[in-house]
């Protein structure tokens, strides 16, 4: 017996009277597409379960609990962008279940206006605002055999979403962890609130007993008061002036400044000995939360943390002998754990939370040195392709949930975000090797690129937009709009960028005319981008600002021979100018990593990534940040998210610089082995799960010595490129014999083909397999 279901926005499924799965918030959220323009396509997913073993001989009950989730929305939900446009004004439902009996006889059941409705415990739900469950209202024995129902409703038929029916294919969100609290503040009488020391993204389970109608409140923040009391500043973005106001939606600010999330949980006892619950509809980012109205003697087992993801594989690891990094790295991986909700989301303490473009493509390789996303990437790619207008145009947020009369994700042109839709193509061929992804998309972003050219001024992007977003200023604040760095530069950069990835992806899908054409758009696109932008007197780009020069160099835009004098520029304004801390908002930030490491300067992205002060990831950890900070002030402004993935520009420096793990060609079919030893950093520990296997590096550094442990998976080459650490004549080993002395191989070692040294490496090209290199002075 299989169920097929979409439930939406969120189901719960029971067969006689047992959960089915382990799955919540299901299906993932898409564009249902009920109520825009016919061009733009749409999806609704189900999900399929085995339930054999859940049936008995005789009568069996199906039985569904269903919450708004992204589709339908409770009466006092704002419009966008401080709500969502809900398509439905009730969840649906649509099911079949197909029976095959041993005889071969086959029976279906199907949703249909035979089965019986009614309201049940969950008196009000919402994504962001919180879920009220009334125990007095449940329905004992409602999903088991024998159940009187006379009292029950007639189910509905309603309009289905356009949206077609497909298999969900993505890991399904669970709650992946249970996370006890560590201490308990009392700031006042009949006041607790627990703290979990992490911050993350799901909710509380209550144990607790007492009379019936007592009344359980659990509010949820990313902070508290020096009293202990709960800070619920960063859930509240600029709290209105009234409660009228916010459930208006109308912030002290203007429209962007009133996405506010109550985070409350309401549980009111049946009073029937000891009760144990936990919300189903809802999600909540935070680290502290209080309960008020709790009748009994408090402790810290009345509360169990929930962590609530989706379940992707976690594939990377990263340790090192700094422990600040190790802080940062994990600070970092929470956040991007934190925002894997079906779709990419940001903010989790507040209601701004549908997925936005722009953040995701700067930091995607990040997340893919972590954890096993292509699946979770290609759904969303597929909502991008959904949301894109048939003359190119993307919006800012995909699903499209922000839309109607008070927002138009479409209003405005942000060409950075928008080519999120090509980098994320390009990045997911590049490491997991699958065409499809390009063949797929070849089309929208075919028509992204040609959207982009119409915009375009002689190839230069004047267009509205946020530029190098969250540039930290000299008073110590951040700009939600680029100011050192020109957007135009940036926007241009990103549209030589999509053009660049079209030509080949055109070449690769043997597209040959496709593929002159958008190369030398390419081309084009430098060239307008170096008349506007480029000094060839000072060798600076714009302003010389960092974002400047890097996004020139790790765009290819530098023009042949220029490149060690703008490198030179670069490390100059951060080291000199900026005694040793970036000056970069997100995207910029990314240009940064990608650039100092890959043009043989790790040792300053090492020198950033170390500072403790503002602007730097260790300030926010000295101050007890358990993830990454909306900005880089944070608690300067405590209305900011505490939770935000898009400052993640970390992991490639850690994985493909510090511990010298890359590909070179898509799918680690060629993959480069190339650690940076740096300042003092003695050790440094990884792997990678890639689709060819693992791939490690573990390197110790001594003070004549060095040694390295590298695995390496089959079907792929590899060049290991051991570090001389200025040693005049290095003595290379294997496995404790010597192989590599006077500049030459001195014998030959299984798998090792060839060597030749540089100033910095002695270089091999090896086979798969485990090595074991120690490296001495003559």
């Amino acid at each position: 017996a299989r169920v097929y279901i979409s439930g939406l926005g969120f189901y719960e499924l029971i067969v006689n009277g047992e959960r089915v799965g382990d799955h919540v918030h299901d299906p993932a959220t898409t564009y249902y597409n009920n109520d825009q323009p016919f061009e733009l396509g749409s999806r609704v997913l189900y999900v399929t379960y085995d339930v054999t073993d859940y049936l008995n001989a005789g009568n069996n009950v199906v039985g569904v609990m269903l919450g708004n989730g992204w589709f339908s929305a409770e009466d006092d939900i704002a419009p966008p962008p401080s709500g969502y446009a809900p398509y439905g004004d009730r969840p649906v439902l649509i099911m079949q279940m197909n029976m095959e009996s041993k005889n071969g006889k086959v029976e279906q059941v199907v949703s249909d206006e035979t089965w019986k409705t009614s309201a049940g415990p969950v008196t009000y739900n919402d994504y962001c605002q919180g879920e009220r469950y009334d125990a007095r209202l449940e329905k004992p024995g409602w999903n088991t055999s024998g159940y009187d129902d006379t009292d029950w409703n007639q189910a509905r038929i309603v309009d289905a979403p356009d949206g077609i029916l497909v298999a969900q294919m993505l890991p399904p969100v669970k709650v992946v962890k249970n996370i006890k609290p560590v201490q308990i503040f009392n700031p006042e009488e009949g006041v607790y609130v627990f703290d979990f020391g992490q911050s993350f993204t799901g909710w509380a389970k209550l144990r607790v007993e007492g009379p019936a109608g007592r009344q359980v409140t659990l509010k949820y923040a990313e902070s508290v008061y020096e009293d202990g009391s709960l800070d619920p500043r960063s859930n509240l973005f600029n709290i209105p002036d009234t409660e009228e106001a916010f459930l208006r939606g109308e912030g002290k600010v203007g429209p962007w400044h009133h996405c506010s999330a109550r985070q409350t949980d309401t549980y009111i006892l049946k009073g029937q000995g000891e009760e144990t619950w936990e919300p189903e509809f809802t999600l909540h980012g935070f680290r502290y939360a209080e309960v008020t109205g709790f009748p009994g003697t408090m402790t810290l087992e009345i509360l169990q943390g929930r962590f609530v993801r989706n379940d992707v594989e976690v594939t990377g690891k990263f340790k090192c002998s700094n422990d600040l990094l190790n802080r940062i790295h994990h600070n970092v991986r929470w956040s991007f754990m934190n925002s894997l909700q079906g779709m990419l989301i940001s903010g989790m303490d507040r209601s701004e939370r549908p997925a936005w473009l722009g953040d995701p493509g700067f930091v995607v390789e990040d997340y893919i040195y972590n954890f096993n996303t292509v699946t979770f990437w290609s759904k969303w790619m597929n909502d991008l392709k959904d949301s894109q207008m048939s003359n190119g145009d993307l919006p800012v947020v995909s699903p499209i949930h922000w839309r109607g009369e008070t927002f138009d994700s479409y209003d405005g042109d942000f060409t950075a975000w928008e080519s999120t839709y090509a980098v994320l193509a390009w990045y997911l061929y590049w490491y997991y090797a699958d065409q499809r992804i390009l063949q797929e998309h070849y089309d929208g972003m075919k028509k992204l690129v040609d959207y982009l050219t119409n915009l375009a001024d002689d190839h230069i992007m004047n267009v509205p937009c946020f530029g190098d977003h969250m540039e930290p200023q000299p008073d110590g604040t951040s700009h939600g709009v680029g100011i050192s760095t020109p957007p135009p530069l940036t926007s241009t950069a990103y549209y030589y960028f999509d053009a660049w990835i079209l030509s080949q992806a055109a070449g690769i899908l043997g597209k040959t005319e496709d593929a002159r054409h958008y190369a030398d758009l390419a081309d084009k696109i430098r060239d307008a981008f170096n008349r506007e932008f480029f000094d060839e007197t000072t060798n600076q780009y714009a302003t010389g600002s960092q974002g400047s020069n890097a996004t020139a160099l790790y765009m290819r835009l530098v023009p042949e021979g220029r490149e060690q004098a703008v490198l030179r520029n670069l490390v100059n304004e951060i080291l000199i100018n900026h005694d040793g801390h970036l000056s970069t908002g997100v995207l910029c930030s990314n240009a940064l990593e990608q650039v100092l490491g890959a043009y043989g300067r790790a040792d300053v992205m090492y020198e950033i990534a170390t500072q403790t002060t503002f602007p730097s990831w260790g300030e926010q950890v000295l101050k007890g940040a358990t993830t990454l900070w909306e900005t880089w002030e944070g608690e300067t402004d405590p209305q900011l998210s505490y939770d935000m993935y898009m400052f993640g520009s970390t992991e490639i420096f850690f994985y493909r610089d510090l511990a010298g793990i890359a590909p070179a060609s898509p799918g680690y079919r060629e993959i480069n082995i190339k650690p940076t030893i740096v300042d003092d950093l003695t050790f440094v520990k990884a792997s990678v799960g890639t689709v060819r296997g693992d791939v490690s590096v573990d390197w110790k550094k001594g003070e004549d010595s060095f040694e390295m442990r590298v695995t390496l998976p089959g079907n792929s080459k590899t060049r290991v490129s051991v570090p001389r650490l200025g040693f005049e004549n290095p003595v290379i080993s294997e496995s404790g014999g010597t192989f590599w002395e006077n500049g030459e191989f001195s014998r030959e070692v299984p798998g090792i083909i060839t060597g030749t040294e540089s100033d910095d490496y002695v270089e091999f090209d090896v086979g798969s397999g485990y090595y074991y290199f120690q490296v001495t002075n003559e």
